[in-house]
Order: structure tokens, then C-alpha cells, then sequence
């Protein structure tokens, strides 16, 4: 609509223009049932052809083949890359976008967006939308995505996700309490913040596998929920079961059915109960009867509490324990302990204003991925806390997740006031240095994996409800890129292969440290990195011959104008994946405004 009123404008007859704007104007009044929002322009939608250029590495596992990966990037434009790498390959996304408060906390078009912008919410999901439809097309069958937002745009963005990922496919809107202390200067505390939930495909009835199936799961390709572990502590063995520790459940449940309203007498005190009024029993006189004879059955240590049912342990600790949907502050921190960690890191100065807990997405990655090896994004990375959980997460349970994180590099309003008055532009290092990518992302990114602050001293303390300590780092290796453009002709003509290293490095799996090229050859070998180029193709021969020598290459990548050469060359090679250069990438980068 913000387009019309423009072509509006140019309408030179004021009659005609007045008429046409009145009921344009009766138009935008009318209510309308569901989502409706004015679609705004992006500059950042523009096509592009793009590339990798490494700024920093960290490396505390170098027998590793697993490299954590930094994006600095406008987020459509690495969401565009990452669509060319990983379509259909992420198994968890997790983002914190903007809230949209009205407090100049995000950009649109290179300005500020504040509470005076009539167009606010509009530019915000149109912003999103575009977004959300590439993070759809990255996300695996059984992927999903987690969104973080306040009560600003829950509303809109629910409506919004139901359109991208169907409505079939939320979830849901997970509560999260954000703090515990009560805010005394306003009439209602907010202490919560939401979590929503979409997945790619989603499983409306979760199957609990038993241990006999366990195989099964990874062959599932719908999203559900992962059981959270077993809380052990709850479980004790006080009279001595031969079956091991066990716990007491309520052995009554919500609802009245007739056949499960009946008296239980307790054998060793003749003590009768009936089910609380609103309740019935769980199973059956029968079915009961069996369980008492299992000594399955208790009535607590004087035997005048009402029944209950032994529990074990050793039953329990595959299935694990249901995830509830309320995300209560002692199990998943709080915004104040996210913030308190960023201080630890990087003293009083205060560098970001909403972190989240590494506790909270840790917690969110062991219930949404369901094999150690997932590969998790986050392009809305902000102080970088998804791959600081990651790291823990995999430290906790040896598990070998990758993470993704884009992030640009703007600085806070104030910063960019200060800055310009002293004449210095995004171009000059100086501000290059204050952005949020290379001064928050990647030095905490730096610091928690090598265990020090940005001073270098050590970190003090565990990490929250585990026995690591922060001092010690994690075993673990990432690199810092910066998004770059290169010239269509430039690829077309095979200029850029230098610049595109990167990129096929990690469409090869971004398996050990990404390669580095000193000087062009007609065809290169990365052989620890078990991807291959061949540049010229009529120097196949002596590829074919050079690559028979190294048996881990899994990936070639062929400069050729013919399909057809090249599955050729791959069945010759029989190497399991072939990419043709530089076609696939300049066909896929044609593509203009993301639509669906």
C-alpha cells in the first residue's frame, strides 16, 4: 500500500487524485480477518553473487574435523548462501530478531525503526517474511525453528508463521520466564518473554520408543520433542526393592469414569480409599489387583496415605521426562544470568543489552536435535550465545553439533552518534572494531572457547548446574568470515575461484580448517578436507589419476558448461558427489525477490 500512495502522487489531475485517494483511504480502514501488513521494498533483497573472506580463526581441537562457523552479514544475504550450502540439511534453527519495541533497536533500509514509524510493524514482518522463507527451506524434515519475541509481535508473528511454516506445523508458544524479580515502577511485572515453535514437518502424535526400538528414531523425519533427562535425585530405594530405585506416583488421574471409581483396600492396615472427588483411579480393579501382587503398589510409611505407584528407574532413564511447556527460570536461566556471564567476559562494559543464557538454548538444542552430530543456525546471532551452548552442550554429552551464526556489524545508536561527530564513517577500522560481530560475537566467541576474559584472565566459576569450569574452555574450533560480493562476469569467467574457496568448503561439509590458495592450478586436492577442484576440464586425466591416490575425498567440484560432462566425470571418478562450477552457484544467485 505504500507503493500506491506513492503512484498516487504522480497522478497529475487533482480531481482524479483526490477521488482514487479517498477510496484508497476506505480501502486500508476496513477490517480484514487474519494477517494483512504493507509488503515494504528491501534494499537488501537486491540479487548477489557472494563470497567468503576469512577474518580470525580459534582452534583448541585440532584432531577435529568440526569447525563452528561466523558469519559478519546483512542476514537475507547470508541466509541467501546458506540456502545454496544447506537447503534442506539444518536440523535446529534458533533466532532472537528484534522485538520491535519502538525503541530504535533495529534498522530497516539503513534507518532506525521507532515508535514514531507508522509503518513499524508493517516493515518488521515484511522484514521477517522474508526471512522466515528461507529459514523454512533450510530446516530438514524433521527440523525446527525456535523464535524468541516479547509481547510486541507475539501475536503478529504467530500469524505470520502459521502463513510460512502452515498452521499445522506450530508447535507452540513457549513461556519462558525471563526474570524473577518483580519490577516495582509499573502496575503489572513482566517476567516472561515467548518462545515459538514451528517445525518443518510436525508429528502430531509422539512416538515414546522403547529401548528394543531405539534404531527407529533416526529414522523418523518429523520434528517432536526429545525427553529431557531423568532428575535421579528423585529416586531412592527405601525399602530395599531388588528392582533398584524407584519414586511414588499419584496413582489417581483428572476426569470420573464409572469403571474407575472404586474402593482400594490396603491389605496390611484394612484403611479403605476412594479417588478425590473430580478424580478417578488410573487402571482398572483388575489391572490394579495385578499391580499390588507386583508390589507395585504403596501407601506411603504408615499406610493410611492414599495409593500410589512404584515408579522405577531403570524404566524411566530411556524414556526420559515429557519437556514441560513452561520454562520456568531455575531450570533455564534468566535474561539477568545471560547478562552476568557477558560481564564475566567482558567486565562492566556493557556490550549487549538482552543476552540469553547459554542454559536456556542448550536446553532447547537437547530437546530439538535428536543425533550428536545436528547441524544449528542462528541469523539473528546477537552476543553469539547459540554457539556458546552449542560448545557446552557438546562438552556435556560428547556430542559433535555444528553451529552457524550470522550477525552484521552495525553499533548501537549512541555509539554511531559519537563516532560521527568524530568524522568517522562504517568504512574506517575504528568502527569496524566497535561492531557488534568483531567486538561482541566473536570475542566471546574467542574467549569462551579459550576460558579467559578479553583481558586474558581466566574465567571464574562452573557453568550453571554442571561441574565445568568456565577456566577450562571447550575443545572446539571456529572461524570468523565476512560476507563479500563479487562481479557475475568475474565467476562466469572462472576470476574467482580464490575468493569461492571458502564456499566450497563448506558446501563440501566445512570439514577440518578451511583451505587457504596460494597460487591457481588446473586441479586441487584438499585431501583433509575431502573435497577436490578440478578447474580445467581437459586436464581431467591427470585428476582422475592424482585423485585416486587420496581415497577420503567425498566431494568434487568440476568447471564445466555440461551436466552431462559432468556426471561422466563423477560415475569415472566414482567419487558419491559432484558440483558443477561455476553454473550451479550463478544459477542459483540468478534468483531475484524471495517470494513464495
Amino acid at each position: 500500500m505504500a507503493a500506491l500512495d506513492d503512484l498516487i502522487k504522480l497522478i497529475q489531475d487533482d480531481d482524479l487524485r483526490g477521488r482514487l485517494k479517498a477510496e484508497f483511504d476506505k480501502l486500508r480502514r476496513r477490517k480484514k480477518f487474519g494477517l494483512v501488513f504493507e509488503s515494504h521494498v528491501e534494499e537488501a533483497c537486491k540479487p548477489i553473487y557472494p563470497a567468503l573472506t576469512e577474518l580470525d580463526d580459534v582452534s583448541r581441537a585440532p584432531d577435529s574435523d568440526l569447525w563452528h562457523v561466523l558469519i559478519e552479514a546483512e542476514n537475507f544475504h547470508a541466509l541467501q548462501l546458506l540456502k545454496y550450502l544447506y537447503a534442506g540439511k539444518v536440523d535446529c534453527i534458533y533466532i532472537d530478531p528484534p522485538y520491535n519495541t519502538g525503541a530504535r533497536d533495529w534498522k530497516y533500509n539503513n534507518d532506525y525503526v521507532d515508535a514514531t514509524d507508522t509503518f513499524r510493524h508493517s516493515k518488521w514482518l515484511s522484514m521477517m517474511e522474508r526471512r522466515l522463507v528461507l529459514a523454512k527451506e533450510l530446516l530438514s524434515d524433521s527440523g525446527a525453528i525456535f523464535i524468541s519475541i516479547d509481547d510486541n509481535e507475539q501475536a503478529t508473528l504467530k500469524l505470520l508463521c502459521d502463513d510460512v511454516f502452515g498452521a499445522s506445523n506450530f508447535v507452540s508458544s513457549l513461556p519462558w520466564q525471563s526474570r524473577q524479580s518483580l519490577q516495582n515502577d509499573t502496575d503489572l511485572s513482566i517476567n516472561h518473554e515467548f518462545i515459538v515453535v514451528y517445525a518443518k514437518k510436525r508429528r502430531m502424535k509422539d512416538r515414546r520408543l522403547k529401548p528394543s526400538n531405539a534404531d527407529r528414531w533416526h529414522s523418523i523425519k518429523e520434528f517432536a520433542f526429545n525427553p529431557l533427562p531423568i532428575d535421579e535425585s528423585k529416586f531412592s530405594n527405601p525399602d530395599d526393592d531388588p528392582r533398584g530405585a524407584w519414586k511414588a506416583d499419584p496413582f489417581d488421574a483428572p476426569n470420573v469414569r464409572p469403571n474407575l471409581t472404586y474402593p482400594i483396600t490396603n491389605p496390611n492396615t484394612s484403611e479403605i480409599f476412594l479417588p478425590p472427588k473430580g478424580r478417578c483411579w488410573r487402571v482398572s480393579p483388575e489391572k490394579f489387583a495385578a499391580l499390588l501382587a507386583d508390589e507395585r503398589i504403596v501407601f506411603g510409611k504408615t499406610g493410611k496415605t492414599k495409593p500410589q505407584l512404584k515408579v522405577f528407574l531403570s524404566e524411566q532413564k530411556f524414556l526420559g521426562t515429557v519437556p514441560n511447556s513452561w520454562f520456568d527460570a531455575e531450570s533455564y536461566g534468566t535474561a539477568t544470568e545471560g547478562t552476568k556471564l557477558l560481564q564475566k567476559i567482558f567486565g562492566d562494559e556493557k556490550t549487549f543489552a538482552t543476552p540469553k543464557p547459554p542454559r536456556l538454548i542448550e536446553k532447547i538444542l537437547r530437546m530439538a536435535t535428536n543425533k550428536p552430530d545436528a547441524l544449528i543456525v542462528d541469523f539473528f546471532a546477537g552476543s553469539g550465545t547459540t554457539l556458546h551452548a552449542v560448545n557446552l552442550l557438546n562438552a556435556l554429552d560428547g556430542g559433535k553439533r555444528r553451529c552457524i551464526l550470522v550477525t552484521n556489524n552495525e553499533v548501537s545508536d549512541a555509539e554511531e552518534k559519537s563516532l560521527r561527530k568524530q568524522g568517522l564513517t562504517p568504512a574506517d577500522d575504528a568502527w569496524q572494531a566497535l561492531g557488534i560481530a568483531r567486538h561482541v560475537t566473536w570475542a566471546r566467541t574467542r574467549c569462551s572457547i579459550e576460558g579467559h576474559d578479553i583481558n586474558g584472565t581466566p574465567l571464574k566459576g562452573n557453568y550453571l548446574g554442571t561441574d565445568l569450569a568456565m577456566a577450562d574452555g571447550f575443545k572446539s574450533n571456529a572461524i570468523f568470515f565476512k560476507l563479500t560480493y563479487l562481479e557475475r562476469d568475474d565467476v562466469a569467467l572462472g576470476r574467482s575461484f580464490k575468493e569461492l574457496l571458502p564456499v566450497l568448503w563448506l558446501k563440501a561439509g566445512g570439514i577440518g580448517k578451511c583451505p587457504t590458495l596460494d597460487t591457481e592450478e588446473p586441479f586441487k586436492i584438499f585431501a583433509a578436507n575431502k573435497f577436490a577442484v578440478l578447474l580445467d576440464e581437459r586436464r581431467f586425466k591427470e585428476f582422475a589419476e592424482a585423485l585416486r591416490v587420496e581415497e577420503e575425498v567425498e566431494t568434487i567440484f568440476i568447471a564445466t558448461g555440461s551436466k552431462a560432462t559432468l556426471n561422466k566425470m563423477r560415475e569415472l571418478l566414482n567419487v558419491p558427489r559432484a558440483v558443477r562450477l561455476y553454473g550451479d552457484y550463478l544459477k542459483h544467485f540468478r534468483a531475484k525477490e524471495v517470494t513464495r
